[in-house]
Order: C-alpha cells, then sequence, then structure tokens
C-alpha cells in the first residue's frame, strides 16, 4: 500500500521548491538547531529535536538570564525577567513548602490574562505539578466540574472566579487552597502577595526530578456538545510545540531571503501582544517561547481592536496573532485609524480556518511586508503540527501548510483506505506533540494501536504536501446523497464584499435529509440580499452547494470563547424560526 506520510511524499520539481526543500535539509542536518533523531515514547519510536529543551522547567529556569528586559506587561505594569525569575521561584518554593504541592498534584488557573497568570503557570510546572488552565469564561458550576474532575489541590484565581469557585466549594473537598489574584474584597484562602513573599524554591531539585513524559498539563477542550475533556500533555510536547514555532520562523525567514521577498526583519527580542486567552492552546505556547528567547508580551484584560491598535503604535509592538475574527477587527481598525501599523513584523492566525478573502487582505494592507502565518492542530495536539508561512501564506489562501519535521499527518478515506492526492479523508496526526490521552477517560480511545489520533477533521494533501481542511466531519452536510462541505460554501460567500463573517451548517430536510443553510454577518449598512448571498455561491459551485435559507445578520456570529462558531446553536434558532432575518 503506497504511503500517505506527507512528510515522506513531497514532490521536488521547480527550482523554488528545490530550494525550499534544500532549506528544510539543512536545518534538520547533524549538527543544525533543528536536528532530528528517534526516542522511545511509552514504548513507541518518535522522531523529535535533538535539541529540544527536555522540560519546561529548563525552559523558564532561562528567564533569569534575560536580565532586567521587559517579560510581562499589563495595563501599564511591567515585570522584567529577573523579577519573573524571582516571583517564580518564590511561589514555586510556596507550592512546595506551604502548599505541599508534589509532582503529579493538580494546580489550576484560573483568571484573565494578568502577569500572574503566566507566573504561576511558570512556577507549577517548574515542580512538576501539572498546570490546568480553566476557561476564565465558564460559570461557577463548570468550574467546579472541571476542577473536580482533574483533582486539584491548588487554584491560582482573579477575585471574579474566586468567587465563582466559592459558592462551588462544598462540592470540591480536594480542593484544598485557592491563591487569589487582584481583588479587594478577599474569597480565597491567600492572596497572591503571600505566597510571591515567601523563600524561592531551589531551582535545581525539583526541575532535576521531572522527566520529559511526565504530565504537565491538563488542558480541557471547549465542550462545544456535552462535558469538557481533558487533555493530558507531558512537558515533551510542550518542548516539542515551543520548538515547532521555532522551526517555522527560522523556514520562512530562510525562504524569504532565498525568494529575496520585501518582508520587515523580524526583530529578537521580539514584543508581542496577547490579545486572546491564555487558557487556549493557541496562546499557551506564547508562554514558553518568551521564556526561551526573551521576549516581551504584553497582555490585555479583553480584546477591544481599536485598544490593540493603540498598543501596537504606541509601544512600537512587532508581534500580534488571534483568531480570524480578532486579525479582520484589528485589520478594520487599523485602516479606520489611518495607520499602517509600521512596528509590526508578524502576525499570526489561527484557531479557525482563516478566509481567503482575509489573507488577501494582510497582504493588502501591509504590502507583503509581515511574516504572516497560520496553522493546523488542536489541544490534542498540543497547538499545531502544520504550518504555513511567508509567500507560501499569500499565494495558497486555501492552505494550513506542511507538517513539521517530527510530525506525521495521514489521510484517510472513509473505507479505511489511504487517499490520494486531492482526495478527501480524514486527518489522522502523529507525532511527539500528540497528548498522551484524555484525563480520567480510560475507556475513551485517543489513538489506535499504531498511534494515530483521528482528529475528525476532512482535509486534502496536494503533490506538494500542502494540506487543506475541507470540514468536520460532523459538519458535513449529507444533501440527498450529496456531500456538501460546509468549510467551501463559506469560503465562496466569503469572497463577497460586504460579508464580514459566515457560518454553513445542515437543517433536516423531509425529502434530501439535510438541507444547506448559511448564517451571514454582513457589514453595517449594506443592502446585499440572502438571494444575493444565493446567486454569489451559484456562480461557482453546484446547485446542490446553494444554501436554500440564508439568514442575514448585522452583529457577530454566536461564537466559544475559543472563537469557534456555534453552529448547533445557529441550526436550533433557525429550526425554531424559518423566518428568522435580521433578529438571529
Amino acid at each position: 500500500m503506497r504511503s500517505t506520510l506527507i512528510s515522506e511524499s513531497i514532490a521536488i520539481g521547480t527550482g523554488e521548491e528545490l530550494s525550499r526543500t534544500a532549506i528544510e535539509a539543512a536545518l534538520v542536518a547533524t549538527g543544525a538547531d533543528f536536528e532530528t533523531s528517534v526516542v522511545q515514547v511509552r514504548g513507541e519510536p518518535v522522531t523529535v529535536y535533538r535539541n529540544a529543551p527536555s522540560t519546561l522547567a529548563e525552559v523558564f529556569g532561562r528567564a533569569a538570564s534575560w536580565g532586567d528586559t521587559p517579560a510581562l506587561s499589563y495595563e501599564g505594569r511591567t515585570v522584567t525577567w529577573s523579577q519573573y525569575a524571582d516571583v517564580v521561584g518564590r511561589v514555586a518554593g510556596s507550592l512546595v513548602g506551604d502548599l505541599g504541592v508534589r509532582p503529579g498534584d493538580r494546580v489550576a488557573v484560573a483568571m484573565r490574562n494578568y502577569p500572574e497568570w503566566a507566573l504561576a503557570f511558570a512556577a507549577a510546572t517548574s515542580v512538576g505539578a501539572v498546570a490546568v488552565p480553566l476557561n476564565s469564561w465558564w460559570n461557577g458550576e463548570e468550574l467546579a466540574y472541571v476542577l473536580a474532575d482533574c483533582g486539584a489541590t491548588v487554584l491560582f484565581a482573579d477575585g471574579e472566579r474566586a468567587r465563582l469557585v466559592g459558592a462551588q466549594r462544598s462540592g470540591l473537598p480536594v480542593l484544598r487552597t485557592v491563591v487569589e489574584v487582584e481583588s479587594e474584597a478577599r474569597s480565597g484562602d491567600l492572596a497572591w502577595h503571600e505566597v510571591a513573599a515567601g523563600p524561592r524554591a531551589d531551582a535545581g531539585a525539583p526541575a532535576a526530578a521531572i522527566a520529559p513524559d511526565d504530565d504537565a498539563t491538563i488542558m480541557y477542550t471547549s465542550g462545544t456538545t456535552g462535558q469538557p475533556k481533558g487533555v493530558v500533555a507531558t512537558h515533551r510536547a510542550h518542548t516539542t510545540a515551543l520548538m515547532n514555532i521555532l522551526y517555522q520562523g527560522a523556514l520562512h525567514a530562510a525562504v524569504n531571503r532565498a525568494r529575496s521577498e520585501p518582508v520587515r526583519p523580524v526583530r529578537s527580542p521580539s514584543q508581542a501582544l496577547v490579545g486572546g486567552p491564555l487558557f487556549h492552546i493557541s496562546n499557551l505556547p506564547k508562554l514558553y517561547v518568551a521564556a526561551s528567547r526573551g521576549h516581551h508580551l504584553v497582555f490585555m484584560r479583553r480584546w477591544d481592536a481599536r485598544k490593540a491598535v493603540a498598543l501596537i503604535d504606541t509601544l512600537g509592538l512587532d508581534g500580534f496573532a488571534g483568531v480570524p475574527t480578532m486579525v479582520r477587527q484589528l485589520l478594520d481598525e487599523a485602516e479606520a485609524a489611518g495607520t499602517t501599523l509600521p512596528t509590526l513584523r508578524q502576525i499570526g492566525t489561527g484557531g479557525a480556518p482563516t478566509p481567503g478573502n482575509q489573507i488577501q487582505r494582510i497582504g493588502q494592507q501591509f504590502a507583503r511586508g509581515v511574516l504572516a502565518s497560520t496553522g493546523y492542530g488542536l489541544t490534542e495536539t498540543t497547538g499545531a503540527m502544520v504550518g504555513i508561512a511567508s509567500s507560501d501564506f499569500f499565494e495558497r489562501p486555501d492552505a494550513a501548510g506542511r507538517p513539521f519535521p517530527v510530525c506525521q499527518v495521514r489521510v484517510v478515506a472513509a473505507d479505511g483506505s489511504d487517499a490520494g492526492p486531492g482526495e478527501v479523508g480524514e486527518a489522522w496526526l502523529r507525532g511527539a506533540t500528540l497528548a498522551k490521552g484524555y484525563w480520567n477517560r480510560p475507556s475513551d480511545p485517543f489513538h489506535n494501536a499504531q498511534g494515530w489520533f483521528a482528529t475528525g477533521d476532512l482535509v486534502t494533501v496536494d503533490d506538494e504536501g500542502f494540506l487543506r481542511i475541507v470540514d468536520r466531519i460532523k459538519d458535513v452536510v449529507l444533501r440527498g446523497g450529496e456531500n456538501v462541505y460546509c468549510a467551501e460554501v463559506e469560503g465562496l460567500l466569503a469572497t463577497h464584499p460586504d460579508v464580514v463573517d459566515v457560518a454553513v451548517f445542515g437543517i433536516p430536510h423531509d425529502i434530501l435529509g439535510e438541507e444547506v443553510a448559511a448564517a451571514v454577518h454582513v457589514r453595517l449598512g449594506s443592502a446585499v440580499t440572502s438571494a444575493d448571498l444565493q446567486r454569489q455561491v451559484a456562480q461557482r459551485a453546484a446547485a446542490y452547494k446553494v444554501p436554500s435559507a440564508v439568514v442575514i445578520l448585522t452583529g457577530p456570529l454566536p461564537r466559544n470563547p475559543t472563537g469557534k462558531v456555534l453552529k448547533s446553536e445557529l441550526r436550533a434558532r433557525l429550526q425554531a424560526d424559518p423566518a428568522l432575518e435580521e433578529q438571529l
């Protein structure tokens, strides 16, 4: 049977592609920064980066080497790397000496993007505890469910989350201590300043006891249906994710030079704006990338595009990444403010498919002068296993990229056979960033006997190894025996100049089984009609793909905290009132 590992099936054709292939080979060659080797992980051979840090403790242990340069900023308050190292050491000492935390104990974090979020996470993982980032948008019952599920003994929380958990405390007997941050009326057991003022831990002792394949985090999936599941990732998974990010930057900087691309040179250390929540896998890696390179991260209390533009311009920030909705809002506000964001060097988008028209707009608005990128991964893969950047990002707007050197992707057809180039199949992933499994769910299969994780995402791969996301399997509309891939129709609708955002989904139909429906957020003042948008699809797609129901919205689509559209909510509301027009 023909192999469908993308890393083994990349075509070498044009001179430009050969140049890219040569660059990739040089980056992973013996003695290079991203040299690879094979090790045994839980009894299976796994390709890893030879120069990757062993643990997150090792990564965060580098903080002091960056001295008095800025590390974390929030609302005018800045923590230097020297202060960072000191506070992390003191909090680690309190966790071990005062709160009785031992390796493997769960320590949860639930708060807005305060600097203390990053400091608590670093301290917990540095002493071998398992850090559990909690969704700060959950209510008290949701927070209590996850705290009970993971068996957290310590919780770092801001005032709002501390009060929510306090009301549920009687049902959380394992939770011994709530450490509260930034609150005037304390609800927790201890204040942050109390745990951050004790003696520093002996950094070497707890760090030395941590092994690369020890548990580092439990990150809960967004839970759009049913209860969220805790995804257990190891230190190796996170440090490999760190190396993947650094590899993508190095690869595309070299590709840019080879192609003489007019990209602004990337600064080191970088100063980046973090507008999304740290509890999400697309943002959490920023913490250990920053510690490994001395970057400066500027946190926002909540996302505000106008404030983001002001911060980038005022502080001279050079990096930003967010879900496509955030990127679009940033571009809108920059355009309205008449700024080109001249200091910006890198802009990343992910967490959801990026519309092609938005990719084109990034290229136009920055004259292709920024290192723009996206990637594909899940919480279960500890972030992206596939990435794309540089000119590839603009020239292949429907692609999510090619796999990183230590990541493998397989495309599997519905009958279990290998899908050929351009054929639709489910993405199976394997590699060092793959999580161990789901917490407290031994009967919930995570991967098959060969170590492949079935993503539930439909993809295609071309002859050059570029992966394109087609849709979620469960979101495919089966209309009269024909598969309609929602992402394809969404892409066609998104090309209309008045369309801001769009979601396509299936609704029940007595004869066809399912019919295609769309909810479209249009620009304020737009005169576009449902019929206009249906014609937009009909001009470029088969008739069965044209939505029979198109709901026009003048406000944003409903999304969960990680930016994913809540299609189930749209579907339910449209079914309840098929005559919905502006109200949805």
